[in-house]
């Protein structure tokens, strides 16, 4: 029984330096094709993003691993676009008061003829 569980499970035995040995056997063809893909989702269940059916965890831990710090290039870059956008928007805002203000007076500058 413990023989058949462990042939039918997704195994990563390539960090274990068995990716050359089980390629020999019966029936390990399957297993040779998908190892990365199996190492890959064990390490994503380990890191506690997906359950053991592959559904997605949501709930919030901030005690865990995966969790890093924003960069200081990340934080630069931030900062620079949170201070570029406010920028944009002063400028959008003096012109838009600048072509609000200029609509009626400019009508009487071209002689009072609209295009």
């Amino acid at each position: 029984m413990c023989e058949e569980l462990y042939e039918a499970a997704a195994k990563c035995e390539s960090i274990h330096g068995f990716a050359d040995s089980y390629a020999n056997y019966e029936g390990y063809e399957n297993q040779a094709s998908q190892e990365e893909l199996v190492c890959s989702f064990i390490d994503t269940l380990s890191s506690g993003a997906y359950d053991q059916s592959g559904e997605i965890v949501l709930k919030s831990n901030s005690s865990s691993e995966g969790t890093t710090a924003a960069t200081g290039g990340q934080k630069f870059a931030l900062t620079v676009f949170i201070l570029g956008t406010i920028g944009f928007a002063v400028y959008a805002a003096q012109l838009h008061a600048a072509i609000t203000k200029g609509d009626s007076s400019g009508s009487t500058k071209a002689g009072g003829a609209m295009a």
